[in-house]
């Protein structure tokens, strides 16, 4: 009988491990702040948008949508302006016997009149898919990424001064992330970054050149992590330092990025090793060669144009 109930046992802490890990990887898999928005969103701005930051929002589009509006506003009612207006539209630029996916429109709202400048570009979202609205503010202009790849950029018209929302509305079938920061990082980029047990760094950056090396330091300088993103090579080589030795080099895993495309990279520091993602999929594990908790700094260089680094807990360690 007591054999019976230890094998019990046994069986139940393999299975409540399992459910663990499970639900830490889809922890780890998520965006900081995700969570299910309510749509039609129009969310405050806490702080004044400068130069160098980033707007990001996901979602799913609808399988038969219309329009998608993707607005900056200076105030919450019907007539505030618009410094920003995105209006995609799957129900423009559709010929007969033809099916499009329809306008990217830009546009902007002053004193209850819109502008007469309106720009139009084709539309680079599909109906039931992936929405990934990045804009990025450059002086005097917006960059715009859509599912990670440079639509253009648009002339600012009004100034950035008074924006304090932004609203989404329209065909969207979710939408599980909004987020805004980073700002103008100096290359290559240092940071004191003490990355224990239990944190994760997360970069969003947009490739211009062959190679990104992002490296973890120890106290002493040496390399607790470098992931080396080779374009020319199509491959990312994950090593360290021993003794300020370099170790062997993990070049396992196909190449899972675009060289014309923003990449999201995720780094979770667990006990025994690195949890490496990149656009929120499982790329590598890195066994640690050293102590997990002596790490100490960030460097990113290459040529690559970073717009957000963060550092937080990860959540389920």
């Amino acid at each position: 009988m007591k054999t019976l109930l230890l094998l019990c046992a046994v069986v139940l802490y393999v299975f409540a491990q399992g459910d663990s890990k499970d639900a830490r990887e889809t922890n780890y898999k998520k965006y900081i702040g995700e969570t299910n928005y309510k749509l039609p969103l129009t969310i405050r701005v806490r702080d004044p948008f400068v130069v160098g930051q980033t707007i990001h929002a996901i979602g799913t589009l609808k399988e038969e949508p219309t329009r998608v509006d993707f607005n900056f506003q200076k105030g919450e009612g019907k007539d505030a302006d618009l410094p920003l207006h995105f209006s995609i539209r799957f129900d423009e630029g559709i010929k007969i016997g033809f099916i499009g996916n329809g306008k990217f429109v830009y546009n902007t709202f002053e004193n209850s009149n819109w502008s007469e400048d309106e720009q139009r570009l084709s539309n680079p979202f599909k109906a039931g898919q992936e929405f990934d609205l990045r804009v990025r503010i450059l002086e005097g202009k917006f960059q715009v990424f859509a599912n990670r790849e440079e639509l253009g950029t648009f002339e600012q018209r009004m100034p950035l001064t008074g924006i304090d929302h932004v609203s989404i509305s329209g065909d969207l079938a979710s939408l599980r992330l909004f987020h805004y920061g980073g700002r103008n990082f100096e290359m290559p980029y240092h940071v004191i970054a003490e990355m224990t047990p239990g944190k994760r760094l997360d970069m969003s950056a947009y490739p211009k050149g062959k190679r990104v090396n992002v490296n973890l330091y120890r106290a002493n300088k040496e390399y607790a992590l470098q992931v080396s993103i080779r374009y020319n090579e199509q491959t990312i080589v994950r090593n360290a330092m021993v003794n300020n030795v370099w170790g062997k080099e993990e070049r396992e895993g196909s190449f899972p990025l675009e060289k014309n495309q923003v990449f999201d990279l995720t780094i979770i520091n667990e006990e025994f090793s690195f949890q490496i993602f990149f656009n929120g999929k499982r790329f590598a594990s890195f066994a640690h060669r050293g102590s997990p908790s002596d790490i100490k700094t960030l460097e990113i260089d290459g040529d690559v144009d970073i717009q957000t680094v963060t550092l937080h807990d990860a959540v389920g360690i």
